[in-house]
């Protein structure tokens, strides 16, 4: 579980899904450098959206 205000959620996962279109596919690293918030939230946000099948692995 991830503490996040919605907004900010949503934002996050705009933005990675908008890069993950862009690459073909999104690896951890560049999702930290995305979003510049704690490392353990970015991988659970980003392990989320992988598992819902928001984005996909570079």
């Amino acid at each position: 579980m991830v503490r996040l205000v919605p907004g900010a959620y949503l934002e996050y996962k705009a933005a990675l899904v908008n890069e993950c279109n862009k690459q073909g596919g999104l690896r951890l690293a560049q999702a930290r450098a995305l979003i510049k918030i704690d490392v353990n939230k970015t991988r659970k946000i980003y392990d989320f959206l992988i598992r819902e099948g928001y984005i996909t692995k570079a």
